[in-house]
C-alpha cells in the first residue's frame, strides 16, 4: 500500500456565500522514502494540498490516508496527535516556523516538550538536529539575529525534533536567495538519506524542484501527472519529430477523442478535450455539498526527465 493515497480528493470553501474549489478530485500516491515536488501557480491548491496532509484541514470529499492511517477518522487527540509526531512542517515565513522571542535551541526544544520527551532527551535531540544542519554555533541566538539561510535551517531541525514520517515544505526556499536555496535543498537531501524521510515539497522554483524524484504540476486545483521515469527506455523525438509515448500514458489517453497539447517550462501536459455536452463542471458543483467524489478529471503530464 502507497504510504500517501489520495482519491478523488475535493476541497472547497465557503467564501462570501460563494463555493471556492481549490482541488477537483486529486488523484495521489507517494511511496515511503520518495521525495515529490509540486508546482504550479499562486492559488493553484498547492497548500490546500498539504494542509489536508498535514491534518489542518479536512477535504469537502475523497479519500486521504498517510502511513495507513485514514485521515478522515482522526479527531481530537488523535489528529492532534498525528500532526505532533508523524508530520514535520517548513513554511516560507519565518514567523510561521520559530518563535522570535526563543533561542534556536529552544525552539527545536519546543515540539519535543508538547510530546512529553524529558528535558534531558529533548535537549541532547535538539543539539543533535542543530549540529546536523550545521547551527550548533548558533544554538543560542534568537531568529532575528539569524540571516534567511540559518533560520530555515533551525526551521528544518524544528520540523524533524519529533522524528516524523513525512515532511511537508511549502516554499521552503521561496524567501531565500539562490545560493541559500540551493544549501538548503542540498541539506534538506542528505536530511532525507539520513532519517529515512518522505517528502512533499511545493515550489515556483523548476531548480529546486530538480531535486525530487518526481514533479507534478497542479494548476486549477487538479494534479497532472509526471509520467517521466517509468519507462526503461525514454521516449525520443524521431527524424520526422514524432514522439511514441509510453505504454503508461497511452493508457489514459485512450479513450479521448482529441488531445490538446500544452507546451510549459516543465513539460508537456496532454489534456483529453472535453466534449461540447460534457458536463462535469456542473455535476462538480452538485457533488461538492454531499460526501461523494466528483467525476475524475483526468491530466496527465509527461515531463522532462531528470538529468
Amino acid at each position: 500500500m502507497s504510504f500517501i493515497l489520495c482519491k478523488q480528493v475535493v476541497k472547497a470553501y465557503a467564501v462570501s456565500g460563494h463555493e471556492i474549489v481549490a482541488l477537483r478530485g486529486i488523484d495521489f500516491e507517494m511511496e515511503q522514502g520518495e521525495m515529490v515536488a509540486i508546482i504550479g501557480p499562486s492559488g493553484a491548491g498547492k497548500s490546500s494540498l498539504l494542509n489536508l496532509l498535514g491534518g489542518l484541514d479536512t477535504p469537502t470529499a475523497g479519500q486521504l490516508s498517510v502511513g495507513g492511517q485514514n485521515l478522515l477518522e482522526l479527531k481530537g487527540k488523535r489528529l492532534a496527535d498525528y500532526r505532533l509526531n508523524k508530520i514535520g512542517f517548513i513554511w516560507q515565513q519565518v514567523s510561521q516556523n520559530l518563535l522570535a522571542h526563543r533561542t534556536a535551541l529552544a525552539n527545536v526544544t519546543l515540539p519535543m516538550m508538547l510530546a512529553g520527551a524529558s528535558p534531558w532527551q529533548r535537549r541532547k535531540r535538539a543539539k543533535d538536529l542543530l549540529a546536523a544542519v550545521d547551527m550548533s554555533a548558533h544554538n543560542h541566538k534568537r531568529p532575528g539575529q539569524l540571516s534567511g539561510g540559518q533560520q530555515q535551517r533551525v526551521a528544518i531541525a524544528v520540523a524533524l525534533a519529533n522524528q516524523p514520517q513525512l515532511l511537508l515544505a511549502d516554499e521552503l526556499t521561496g524567501a531565500l536567495d539562490r545560493a541559500n536555496a540551493v544549501a538548503v535543498m542540498d541539506l534538506i537531501s542528505d536530511l532525507r538519506e539520513k532519517y529515512g524521510l518522505t517528502v512533499l515539497m511545493v515550489t515556483h522554483d523548476l531548480e529546486m524542484a530538480a531535486y525530487a524524484d518526481r514533479v507534478l504540476t497542479l494548476r486549477d486545483g487538479a494534479l497532472a501527472q509526471d509520467m517521466s521515469g517509468r519507462e526503461s527506455d525514454p521516449p525520443k523525438l524521431d527524424t520526422e519529430g514524432r514522439i511514441k509515448l509510453p505504454q503508461t500514458v497511452q493508457s489514459h489517453l485512450a479513450d479521448a477523442h482529441r488531445i490538446a497539447v500544452e507546451i510549459r517550462p516543465e513539460g508537456v501536459l496532454l489534456r483529453p478535450e472535453q466534449d461540447e455536452d460534457d458536463n462535469t463542471e456542473a455535476l462538480l458543483q452538485e457533488m461538492l455539498p454531499q460526501d461523494t467524489p466528483p467525476e475524475k478529471r483526468r491530466l496527465r503530464l509527461f515531463g522532462r526527465k531528470k538529468k
